[in-house]
Parts: C-alpha cells; structure tokens; sequence
C-alpha cells in the first residue's frame, strides 16, 4: 500500500461525474501522461494533448470558440496579438522574400517587419489603400497583409480586391481583423488565408489579459503554424485562456453598446468646427464609409480625431478636460480610453507637428461620455 506521502504526489485518477457548468474548468499542466511506450513515442504537436506548451482542455475550448467565430476552421492561441503576426510572417516568409504592408499598418508590425525580419533577409514594401497592387507584387512576394479599418488612422481596404489579385499572382494574404473582430467582417470568407485577431481587445473586453489567435481553413497551413509555433516557443496560459472564454459571452453585447456611443460622439466630432478630419469609417460621410456598409455588419468603439490648430497643446488641453476617457495606450476593454500619437507624416502637410487623438468608447453610460467629449472639445 502506498504511503499518505506517495498518495499526495499522485494525481487524481477520476473526474467526478454529474458536475455539469456553464464555466469551462481550468486545467494547468506541463507534463502530460501516456497509458503507453506506443502512445508515448506517437505524441507530437498534432496529438490532441502532447505537452502542456500544445495546450490543455482549457485552451482547446477557446481555440475550438473561436474558431466557430471566425466561421470555420481551426485557431491557433499565441501570447499576444503581435505575437500572432510574428506568427504568420514566420510560418510564410524566408530570406528573399517580400511582403507587402498596408502604409497605415500596426506600427509593431511594422518595426518587427524592418528589425527582426529585415536582419534575417526579409524584405518589405508599403502600399497607399488605393495602390494598384498587382503593380507592387514582384516575383519574390509571398504574402501580403491586410488591417481594416486600421488601428489609428482607420483606413478602409477592399479586402475582396486584394484577394482577388493576390490568387492571380500565387500570393498568400494576411488580415489583422481586431477592429471588427468576426462579428463585424470574417476574412476567411472574403478568401483572406490567415485571419488574426489581437484577443486583448475585444474578446478579452475587460482590460485584463494578453493574447492573440490566427485561424486558417488549410490543413497544410494549420500544420505549419502549429510546427512554427512549437518552434518559437509560444505558449498561452489557461487562466488567460479562461479569462477569453469568460469574454465571449457577452462579447456581442458590449460591441453594439460601444458602436452605437461611438457613432453618436463621431458624428459631434464630425461636425465640430474644431476638428481637422475624424476616422470614423462606419459613420456616414466619413472616409472609407462606402466600403465599410458594402463589407461590414458591426462596428466598434474605436475612432480617431485631428484638430485645426496644430501643436500638442489644444491636445493636451482637450486630454486634461475629460472625466470619464482615461489616457491609456489600449483599446477594447469596457472602458473608455484616450490615446495621442504623433500624425504620420504622409498624413499632414503642416509646419508644426499634427497629432492624432484616439477614442476608444467603452460601456458607460452614452449620454455621459457624450458630455464629456463635448464639454471637453476647445470652444
């Protein structure tokens, strides 16, 4: 008979039966056990469960949740959003390569593109939204990405254009779909080949984790990514994963609340005498507008705004004056937030430094955050 010290180190042998939840069980593990040599020598990253690094039950239910979001397909979990484009760009791009970057891009999509790939022989090139494509497409380019609305600036794209020419030239394409996320446009079905969300956002939706998906409908892409993604070491934590699956439910909700704030404070944005251009593209009138209602069935609460008057004052005034909009450098979340970047500079053509203000309306109360953006605009 064993000893109470050997019985504690054993690991519980049943689940009990009858316990049925609404709340998906949070497994850790690192090692994971075989019944046998056969079974032990067969394991490997395809094996439902090989090593804690390929995922518990725990992060198969998001990975499985989200990928019925995206329509189809399986799901790949990485640590981060930027984490999932490295991802990608690992899977697809070797030395001598080129991938195509929208101008409007991520910005740590970009400076990974130009640091890290760049050191290892990757090369890139940026497109205007409105560039012929098939010009910009050379021989040597093997994927091109994708992000519409953009993070900042929210420049539209015609996703289905740019698949178009990409198939007719063997070119894989790319999206970073975390602005609309699957319930406002599913880029797997416009022909997309990886469609990559930044889970921090939305799907986590309440400021409190870190994490990233890809989700292909390829066996053989799905296979690469995995192997890549062993390779590269990325591992996501249950916990985490449990905080995502927690997010889910009430996912659909919180973006219609926050787009429909959202649309009523862009429209006093729109038409305030102190604003330079709002990046609105759901709302009408707004750039990028028609492309949006052709493509899109939800928005977001993600905007962004240039005054008149130049200079980062009026900025930092119009900053210190709101109550409810914190400054913070995220989005997503259920609360609202205010972030400033410097204008890039294919965007302005002014002397003194331009600057962006960017919103991202949470799930306060409308009519308050309308008050705030108003009281809080110069006069």
């Amino acid at each position: 008979m064993s000893s109470q010290v050997t019985q504690l180190v054993q690991p519980a042998q049943d689940v009990p039966e009858g316990f049925a939840s609404l709340s998906q069980g949070v497994f850790h593990a690192s090692t994971i056990l075989y019944p046998d040599v056969a079974s032990f020598l067969n394991r490997g990253i395809e094996h439902a469960y090989s090593y804690g690094q390929n995922g518990t039950p725990t992060q198969h239910a998001l990975a499985i949740k989200l990928a019925e979001l995206e329509g189809g397909g399986e799901t790949v979990l990485v640590p981060s959003g930027l984490a999932a484009i490295v991802l990608v760009n690992s899977s697809v791009l070797s030395a001598g390569d080129q991938v195509l970057l929208p101008r409007a891009v991520y910005g740590p999509s970009l400076e990974v593109m130009r640091v890290l790939f760049g050191k290892w022989g990757v090369q890139y090139a940026l497109y205007d939204s409105a560039a012929d494509l098939s010009a910009m497409i050379q021989p040597h380019t093997r994927l091109v990405w994708t992000e519409s609305p953009a993070s900042n600036l929210l420049e539209m794209q015609d996703v289905p254009a740019i698949v178009q020419v990409a198939r007719q030239h063997g070119v894989m394409v790319a999206m970073d779909n975390t602005w609309a996320t699957p319930l406002g446009f599913k880029p797997l079905d416009a022909g997309v080949d990886f469609s990559v969300q930044a889970l921090t956002k939305y799907v986590g939706g309440h400021s409190d984790l870190l994490m990233g998906s890809v989700t292909v409908r390829n066996a053989e892409l799905i296979h690469s990514l995995r192997q890549t993604c062993e390779l590269l070491g990325y591992y996501v934590s249950p916990d985490e994963c449990f905080l995502a699956l927690r997010g889910l439910p009430t996912m659909a909700l919180r973006l219609e609340r926050q787009f429909a704030s959202a649309l009523r404070i862009a429209a006093l944005l729109q038409n305030h005498a102190a604003i330079a251009q709002l990046n609105y593209p759901p709302l009408p009138g707004a750039v990028g507008h028609d492309l949006w209602r052709r493509d899109y069935r939800l928005g977001c609460g993600l905007l962004s705004f240039s005054f008149r008057q130049a200079g980062l004052t009026v900025v930092e005034e119009f900053v210190g004056r709101l109550k409810l909009f914190r400054l913070g450098n995220s989005w997503g979340g259920v609360h609202s937030l205010v972030a400033v970047s410097p204008m890039p500079d294919h965007m302005t053509t002014l002397a003194d430094p331009a600057w962006l203000v960017r919103l991202h309306v949470g799930i306060e109360n409308a009519d308050e955050l309308f008050n705030d953006v108003q009281q809080a605009l110069p006069t």
